[in-house]
């Protein structure tokens, strides 16, 4: 049996992310299903009363508008989305743990391609969140390709 070699340590903690973000999203998508047939907009009213914020609040008031908008249909699609999504984020974790090399090139496509959006947002609004983000996710892009470009392939035995 061929000896494994050691995982490098910035590719498992981009799998423990990647995998900590799943989970994230799986419960996020667990949380809309539990939203189906009720109203989501009297429940965040609840809540609001519930922790002392201000209901006549702008901010507020933008957000109720905006989930009176939302339906069941909606509410199923938000969370068939996220669990799709989730999904991926569980095979590239997991295959990042189990050091495949298609797994670091679908992470470096899957996160490169949520650069140029985090960038649109950060040009509409800066936010320390927006930039934590962008920065991280061109780390992880940057630190993933330097990998595959410094470690040789392996030969298939035919």
């Amino acid at each position: 049996m061929p000896k494994q070699s050691a995982r490098p340590l910035g590719i498992f903690l981009v799998a423990l992310f990647k995998l900590f973000k799943g989970l994230l999203l799986l419960a996020l998508a667990i949380g809309a299903l539990k939203l189906l047939d009720r109203d989501v907009s009297e429940l965040f009213s609840s809540l609001v009363v519930r922790l002392h914020l201000d209901l006549e609040n702008h901010f507020i008031q933008s957000i109720l508008a905006s989930l009176d908008l939302v339906d069941n249909r909606m509410l199923g699609e938000i969370s068939a989305a996220t669990f799709g999504f989730a999904g991926l984020l569980f095979v590239e974790g997991l295959g990042l743990l189990f050091q495949q090399r298609w797994a670091e090139y679908v992470t470096v496509f899957e996160t490169a391609f949520f650069i140029p959006i985090e960038l649109f947002e950060i040009v509409r609004r800066v936010t320390i969140t927006r930039a934590s983000v962008l920065v991280v996710n061109c780390a992880v892009v940057t630190y993933l390709l330097w990998t595959l470009i410094r470690k040789p392939r392996k030969k298939e035995v035919v």
